[in-house]
């Protein structure tokens, strides 16, 4: 959990060496070294890189083992500096997604540049909230690229950073980006670039730094112009899936479906089912099946619905038991179930919609054997959680200190079985092989203790007073604490573990968990699960499916 920043490649910044950009006219003193200076070397560079990648099924978004792995054969095969690799790195990442740009047409493509373009001397244009708004007075680069690229039909934002882009491409408006950036830019962007799975191409500036940095058009123009003829890429909709699964839990929908009874229970049942909510689950199975499937979502078949309503069911279930579990009286901005009926009447409906859930599994119009494969996926996906729920209110009964890797096994048994079973129903849906199993298998475990340590992190940063540690919860930030405190303030983290916790003592915590940089170490250890999560991925051979769960990570656990 190191605080160091880190580069594509994972090693800590401080670690760099201090080279410098080779110039046909020797050194300067603008940066490491990380793109070559000469044009003859980027292109010996990129020539090796594309014979290394030849016959190479290569499945965007690349994530950093398939990065690494293929940067280790380029610096093999052609004995390149070390020092390029992060270098190497753009150059694999572009060929992974050139295909799919190019099949990308030019009026749905953004053109990124920097505004360190412009010459900072002679520039009369002005900034606005999209960035610099060009007066095409022809002193850079910027006037004759914009040009270009319009006239082809391409959006241009002169713009520093991915996050307009990354809108842009959620809102439709645009399907894939070109662009252009320092390298130290680009690898800041890195991440945010995966996890929303952007198809894009990127090209490093020459040089680095704020003001009057200088391109390398060649590769610009090569990029701009890149186009399949007749090829027409569209990324798979997921705000339209999003749309098509929230239609499916409105009251007169649910109806249609087995179960949803006229009784007191089933009327409080199909209420609650109703009410607001992420409805994550029932989106991710639903997104896992057209991707594998290639299904069109507005007319999807009868069991995906039933699976998809299922895991809604079993997880509104066990909301309604974590709400009496923890005396939490308002859900949703509304009256929890037992708040509004009792106790024992919302406990009733719990136990019915469990029954409901594996009754839509075993309903489901589909083969024999892949219902049998559903409900035992469920059904031991279940019996997990309960495990995992089990071993932390036991805990509660007689709590104790934790260490960060108790607290991350609580979060492994309690919260990933239920992303494994939603994935997974998905993907058995689909008929995926076991392999795609697998590799859900790692997926949903990283993700699920990632979405914990987030979910902890918010408790303790936006209620700002600790909630995990006042209702005695496994708290992962409490942890981190306990193994970065100074022996003295040890005393005083036991017993946050313990109960009677007083307000003098909550507030000799937070002002240790503030002194010792608590909450970014469990950022990074957040960080840590949230790569293992894209890493898992690696295996995957449905491009589709890759870049849907790329996005899952981002939606789920933020930037």
């Amino acid at each position: 959990m190191s605080g160091a920043p880190q580069t594509l490649s994972g090693r800590a910044a401080t670690d760099a060496p201090d080279l410098r950009y080779g110039e046909a006219a020797g050194r300067t003193a603008r940066g490491p070294v990380t793109v070559p200076g000469e044009a003859s070397e980027r292109e010996r560079l990129a020539a090796a890189t594309d014979a290394c990648l030849r016959g190479q099924a290569l499945v965007p978004p690349l994530v950093m083992p398939e990065l690494r792995r293929h940067a280790d054969a380029v610096i093999a095969a052609t004995g390149c500096d070390p020092a390029f690799r992060e270098y190497l790195y753009v150059l694999i990442n572009n060929a992974a997604w050139r295909p799919v740009v190019a099949a990308v047409p030019y009026e749905r493509r953004t053109l990124l540049l920097p505004p360190c373009l412009r010459a900072s001397g002679k520039c009369p244009a002005r900034f606005d909230k999209l960035g610099l708004l060009c007066e095409r007075c022809g002193s850079c680069e910027i006037c004759a690229l914009s040009d270009e690229a319009e006239a082809l039909g391409y959006t241009v934002l002169v713009a520093e950073g991915t996050g307009v882009v990354a809108d842009l491409v959620s809102r439709g408006v645009a399907d894939a980006a070109i662009g252009v950036s320092c390298m130290p830019a680009l690898e800041r962007a890195f991440p945010h670039m995966v996890t929303g799975a952007v198809p894009g191409l990127a090209v490093p500036l020459l040089t680095d730094g704020c003001r009057d940095t200088r391109p390398d058009t060649a590769p610009i123009r090569e990029a701009v112009r890149l186009r399949a003829p007749g090829a027409d890429w569209r990324p798979l909709d997921l705000a339209k899936t999003r749309e098509a699964v929230n239609a499916w839990f409105q009251e007169a929908q649910l109806r249609r479906f087995p179960g949803i009874a006229r009784t007191q229970i089933g009327a409080i049942a199909g209420e609650w089912l109703a009410r607001a909510g992420k409805r994550w689950r029932p989106f991710l199975t639903t997104a896992v099946y057209t991707a594998l499937s290639g299904a069109d979502v507005a007319a999807l078949p009868d069991h995906v619905r039933h699976a998809a309503l299922a895991v809604e069911c079993i997880h509104k279930a066990s909301l309604i038991y974590d709400d009496v579990q923890d005396n939490d009286a308002v859900r949703y901005g509304l009256p929890a179930v037992h708040a509004a009926h009792g106790t024992p009447l919302a406990l009733t409906v719990s136990l019915y919609l469990l029954g409901l859930g594996y009754r839509l599994l075993a309903d489901a119009p589909a083969p024999a054997a892949m219902r049998a494969a559903m409900l035992s996926l469920a059904a031991d996906g279940h019996c997990r959680l309960c495990h995992g729920q089990g071993a932390e209110l036991a805990w509660v009964r007689a709590p104790g200190p934790l260490g960060v890797e108790q607290v991350l096994d609580f979060f492994a048994r309690k919260t990933a079985p239920s992303f494994d079973v939603v994935f997974r129903l998905g993907a058995l849906c689909a008929g995926a092989d076991p392999e795609v199993h697998d590799v859900l298998r790692r997926y949903s475990e990283a993700l699920g203790v990632a979405y914990q340590i987030r979910d902890d992190l918010e408790d303790f940063t936006e209620d700002g007073d600790a909630d995990d540690i006042r209702m005695q919860r496994p708290s992962i930030v409490l942890a981190v604490a306990a193994a970065h405190a100074a022996p003295s303030e040890r005393d005083v983290i036991a017993a946050a573990w313990g109960r009677g916790l007083d307000a003098h003592k909550a507030a000799a915590i937070r002002g240790i968990i503030a002194a010792r940089d608590v909450e970014r170490k469990t950022r990074d250890l957040l960080g840590d699960y949230k790569q293992r999560a894209l890493d898992a991925l690696a295996p995957l051979r449905n491009g589709d499916l890759k870049m849907a769960l790329c996005r899952v990570v981002g939606k789920v656990l933020g930037p």
